[in-house]
């Protein structure tokens, strides 16, 4: 009986899966998106077990990685490259999805929307993780534009910095 339950959900999962009547290479971007997903985990923990998240340390961190570490170099230029990768193939599997119209199935369509959000808040903290000064700056005014939320804006900003500035 078990066996029976696990081949309907394989039958369900794989065979009668609803697609699309036109099958074309766009349908590999979501798989492709998984690969590159996996890859920037696998690349971004092996990074993290060097960096310094301190504001003094951190760039002395990133130097003694691509420097100090045995291919340390090899893993930040794939987890940066990746990064780039992995927002062409978010955005080329949006534009399919918008091609094919499946904003038409709700709740997939708006789950994909905030997904895209969150991915989009991760970019945006791994730009500012090494605090150069470009992304410092970067970092106060794009989190400075949440201010203008009436009530709450200035609440927001102040609990994204940890404080009333932005430091470490």
């Amino acid at each position: 009986m078990l066996g029976v339950i696990k081949l309907d959900f394989v039958n369900s999962m794989v065979v009668s899966l609803p697609s699309s009547k036109v099958l074309t290479y766009g349908w590999n971007f979501g798989s492709m998106l998984g690969m590159v997903l996996g890859f920037q985990i696998l690349t971004g923990t092996f990074l993290a077990f060097y960096y310094s998240n301190d504001g003094a340390l951190a760039f002395l961190s990133v130097q003694y990685i691509m420097y100090e570490v045995n291919f340390g170099w090899i893993f930040r230029v794939l987890h940066f490259n990746g990064a780039s990768l992995f927002f062409i193939f978010l955005y080329l599997h949006l534009f399919k999805g918008l091609f094919f119209m499946s904003y038409r199935l709700k709740k997939v369509w708006v789950s994909g929307i905030v997904i895209l959000l969150l991915v989009m808040m991760e970019a945006f903290m791994g730009y500012v993780l090494v605090w150069a000064q470009m992304s410092f700056w970067a970092s106060v005014v794009i989190t400075s534009l949440l201010s203008v939320i009436p009530v709450w804006g200035f609440a927001i900003v102040t609990w994204i910095w940890s404080g009333f500035t932005v430091s470490s």
